[in-house]
């Protein structure tokens, strides 16, 4: 183990959140300030850069490529994208900017987290961005460039048109309302000229080099974390060349962002965590917390594809450039069923079953935009290079809780993500809503006699439970690994809390 040196900040990821957090601090030159990350450096990459290659990322050596454990309803081939790279997701998936919902923020505040209102949050936003989308809500000296998706897509133009025929009007996003049925053309965070603005990208590329303060290390895979007093004090790290091991000291904070999968994982191989698990693995409990890794939250996903009837188009910015949103039920303030529309086919969860793909295709993606089942992230051993347990209806958990998490997982994927299935091809949301994007007159212009490349879907409002199974996935928006305490009078702290 070799002496690293000491600085006032060590911020173990350099991922989405670490990235900004390193320039923020940093700003400051009177402290130090330390960046550790295990993958490479996006720095003049144009595999990482360019946007409209984003696809060639997945499942590459810049992914961390977890697999989630089998599932007792559902498809047992997820796969669970998450960046190994500097800027980390903002550097490997696609580039969709939204603004927070003013009613989600706004619950948070009456939950009991202080400062996390509309009012608090919308001006921060308005700060990081250069949108040249209208109205004075908008930032235009911010460091992330954020454009609107230009409708260069015929497939795409037609898309917007028979949703706005079946009821669901074309809309702009960001426009400081939400959007709860309606369809439009995405905003995004690239430059002019397509370069992604990743974290990585806005807020550290334009200052390496530039402030003594900072220094990035990469290639650096941290592996625990180091207390003294029950203090965090430093993080254990393996460097590039793979042999030796390295302890970078913490004079004032160690700051973990190594995303919702790694950070619980590194907690626990740091002896913070659920000490029964740890035990397991002859990890010392120094911090019995059981809520680690206990309330993995993502939003579960489906996939419905056609035949077009005309070329699609060969260039894109992105390739999924529109989103669709609906209610399934009336009263709802936000909508709880998303579809992205993909001008490409994607088959990774259709074809190991046997359905029919297509080289000149499109499909809508239905996903669930506030699920309730929660899953966990636990140890596979105590080896820190062995990937984490990732599972999404808490595998650990045996009786009435197993059986409540399988419950409010089927119920998202049954009762939430099965109309959003049937929406784009009949009247799905129920005969009383009417709605369905294949009966509008724009339709015809799109899908070929083949048509969908799936089952058809059921009279009536008869679920498809069993295709959704199949084909179901992971948005990859993984959240909640370590869940936040709550602040301010009145906030619960819970068996769960994390910090």
């Amino acid at each position: 183990m070799i002496d690293a040196g000491e600085f006032d900040y060590v911020i173990a990821g350099g991922g989405t959140a670490g990235c900004v957090v390193a320039a923020r601090l940093s700003e400051d030159p009177n402290v130090s300030v330390c960046l550790l990350e295990a993958g490479p450096s996006d720095v003049d990459d144009p595999r990482i850069l360019r946007l409209e290659d984003w696809m060639y990322l997945l499942d590459s050596g810049y992914d961390w490529d977890y697999l989630i454990e089998p599932q007792a309803r559902g498809n047992s081939f997820l796969r669970h994208a998450r960046a190994k790279v500097l800027g980390g997701c903002s550097s490997h998936n696609s580039c969709i900017a939204f603004w927070t919902p003013k009613e989600d923020l706004d619950e948070w505040a009456a939950m009991g987290n202080e400062g996390w209102s509309s009012a608090d949050c919308w001006p921060l936003i308005k700060r990081l961005e250069t949108n040249d989308g209208p109205g004075d809500h908008h930032g235009r000296h911010g460091p992330v460039n954020i454009r609107t998706v230009p409708p260069d897509d015929p497939c795409g133009v037609a898309i917007l048109e028979a949703a706005a025929q079946a009821g669901l009007p074309t809309s702009r996003f960001n426009e400081g309302h939400t959007v709860t049925n309606g369809a439009g053309w995405f905003q995004i965070n690239s430059s002019a000229d397509n370069t992604r603005m990743s974290s990585s990208h806005a807020y550290l590329h334009p200052i390496l080099g530039t402030r003594p303060n900072l220094e990035l290390r990469v290639g650096c895979w941290v592996n625990r974390v180091e207390l003294e007093d029950g203090r965090a004090c430093a993080v254990e790290y393996l460097t590039p060349d793979l042999l030796t091991h390295g302890s970078v000291r913490a004079r004032r904070e160690v700051i973990l962002s190594a995303g919702s999968i790694d950070t619980p994982k590194l907690l626990m191989l740091s002896g913070i965590g659920p000490g029964e698990h740890l035990h397991e693995f002859g990890i010392q409990t120094l911090v019995h917390s059981p809520g680690v890794g206990a309330n993995l939250d993502d939003h579960v996903e489906g996939i419905v594809q056609w035949d077009a009837k005309k070329p699609m188009i060969r260039t894109s910015t992105q390739w999924w450039e529109i989103g669709l949103f609906s209610t399934s039920e009336e009263g709802l303030d936000r909508p709880d069923l998303m579809m992205h529309y993909g001008s490409v086919p994607f088959d990774m969860n259709t074809a190991r079953w046997g359905y029919p793909t297509t080289e000149n295709g499109f499909c809508l993606t239905p996903n669930v935009c506030r699920g309730r089942s929660r899953g966990t992230v636990r140890l596979r051993s105590s080896d820190f290079r062995d990937r984490a347990r990732v599972d999404r209806t808490r595998a650990r958990s045996r009786g009435p809780d197993r059986r409540r998490a399988d419950r409010l997982h089927a119920q998202d994927a049954q009762h939430r993500l099965s109309p959003g299935v049937q929406l784009p091809h009949g009247p799905g949301l129920g005969s009383a809503r009417g709605r369905g994007l294949a009966p509008a007159r724009a339709w015809r212009s799109l899908a070929a006699d083949r048509g969908r490349l799936d089952p058809p879907v059921p009279a009536g409002d008869q679920p498809v439970h069993h295709y959704d199974d199949d084909r179901r996935k992971v948005r990859r928006h993984a959240q909640g690994g370590c869940r936040p305490r709550r602040r301010g009078r009145g906030a619960g702290s819970g068996r769960l809390v994390v910090v």
